[in-house]
């Protein structure tokens, strides 16, 4: 059954609500993957382990950022062609997206195991954790296959407007990643490997009934255009033949241009997430000059943190389909008046985060080892950081919504360019500041990323929709 939403048509208010609704449970679902392997090493094997995982983080962001940062720009020219009711150009570009993901899937797969301890080395990696590390990542690089599928046909069902199969695959994927983690670490005794095989599994799963409904929704478009009823319908037959002829010069004679197209989206927006990655990478060298036990703090925190963040993630998944879908249908009022919406429900959704981060950061953090052994200063350097976090959050929030509203206008190179301030703020602080007031320097790198990038996103934004307008009337 087709559930493809157009966004085009209806309440902004509505359409964006039960949209982030349903992205949202499916990215908490989502985030239970690496939620459940921290509780289950923390609680079950030690806080050495679970700091192992936490050293990888950024390297593990790095590389899917990446990956994920190139198919969410696919599916901005995705959106942008359903929005224009073209399902022909649709169909052609899907399926060199699609040759493009199995291409790069299998190249970062085969570089990253082979370079996986160089890469830990680099970043820094304590040595009584490394073995752990390289354990995990390893298995998690040979799952790259699975996660880049699962990623693009979660994307190309978002960029038809449909949200509920994400929400679908993802509750039955983490009930089984729930399974395989209890499974493979407290039955089978396979420590972090089991952790890591339990997550590649449940993304496999994910990919397997993600790419079924892919599969339907491109059955119904192609049958809605042999039967005359797709993108050609009101039309007359010289006209719609017309249109068939342009698509079938389009797909044998620019398969070059098709890509360079999509790359041209997706590379900045891969290259953002890699930036931001660096980064991190860097920050996490600077807090490795601590003892362990800040930095278990700062790491256990930032798992608080990366939970309260899935709903500033899936507004942004949301608002690049929205502005994408109404860009390539020339609505340039719907898409001011979605922005507004958006931002008006990430600042509540982000006032509320913070309420939780400062008042029950510590119950936050107990999820992920057991109070009753771990040191009092793990939490109390914790909770610094998630104090800081939380009074400063709605800026988070504003720059996943403001970003995204600028991919979907089809801007991502300005979105690079703001992570590319933002990492600079970060190692800033990370290297000056902390000179000054000590590690909470590490806190306020953070705050000062979100304001420079802010700044520049909300600006450009404006300039865009302006060169927009003046683009229609004339």
């Amino acid at each position: 059954m087709n559930k493809d939403k157009d966004l085009t048509r209806g309440n902004p208010f509505n359409l964006i609500f039960s949209f982030a609704v349903s992205m949202m449970m499916g990215n908490v679902f989502q985030q239970l993957y690496t939620t459940v392997d921290s509780i289950i090493i923390g609680k079950k094997i030690g806080s050495l382990e679970l700091a192992s995982i936490g050293e990888t983080d950024w390297l593990i962001f790095l590389v899917n950022g990446f990956l994920i940062g190139l198919i969410q720009g696919f599916s901005v020219i995705l959106g942008r062609k359903f929005g224009e009711k073209d399902e022909r150009a649709f169909d052609i570009y899907y399926k060199k997206a699609r040759l493009l993901c199995f291409v790069i899937s299998i190249l970062f797969a085969a570089v990253l195991l082979s370079v996986s301890g160089l890469l830990l080395q680099i970043i820094g990696t304590k040595a009584e954790a490394f073995d752990f590390a390289i354990t995990y990542v390893n298995v998690i690089f040979a799952g790259i296959p699975f996660l880049v599928f699962y990623q693009f046909f979660a994307a190309v069902l978002r960029s038809r407007g449909n949200s509920r199969i994400h929400l679908m695959a993802m509750t039955i994927s983490s009930i089984c990643n729930i399974l395989l983690d209890l499974l493979f670490i407290c039955v089978m005794k396979m420590g972090i490997a089991g952790a890591a095989l339990g997550t590649v599994l449940s993304e496999a799963l994910v990919m397997v009934i993600c790419g079924y409904h892919v599969f339907d929704a491109r059955r119904s478009a192609k049958a809605e255009i042999a039967s005359g009823n797709g993108i050609s319908a009101g039309e007359d037959n010289d006209a719609d033949n017309s249109d068939k002829l342009r698509h079938s010069e389009m797909s044998h004679t620019s398969n070059l241009a098709i890509v360079r197209e999509l790359m041209t989206i997706g590379l900045p927006m891969a290259l953002q997430s890699v930036i931001t990655a660096i980064g991190g990478l860097i920050v996490i060298r600077c807090v490795n000059r601590y003892d362990i036990t800040f930095f278990t703090g700062y790491m256990i925190a930032g798992k608080v943190y990366a939970l309260l963040e899935i709903a500033a993630s899936s507004y942004g998944m949301v608002v690049v389909a929205y502005v994408s879908q109404n860009y390539g249908a020339g609505k340039l009022d719907r898409i001011r008046s979605g922005v507004r919406i958006s931002l008006a429900m990430g600042v509540v959704t982000a006032l509320l985060c913070s309420f939780i981060m400062i008042a029950f950061g510590k119950a936050a953090m107990s999820l992920f080892m057991d109070a009753a052994t771990a040191s009092e200063d793990i939490f109390r350097y914790g909770q610094d950081y998630l104090l800081v976090l939380g009074i400063f959050y709605p800026l988070l929030y504003m720059l996943y919504i403001m970003r995204a509203s600028l991919q979907g206008l089809g801007n991502t190179v300005v979105p690079m360019i703001s992570s590319f301030g933002q990492v600079i703020m970060r190692v800033l602080c990370a290297l000056v500041l902390t000179s000054f007031i000590g590690c909470s320097g590490i806190y306020y790198g953070e705050i000062s990323a979100w304001i420079l990038a802010d700044l520049i996103i909300i600006v450009t934004y404006f300039r865009e929709i302006r060169q927009v307008k003046e683009c229609t009337v004339d």
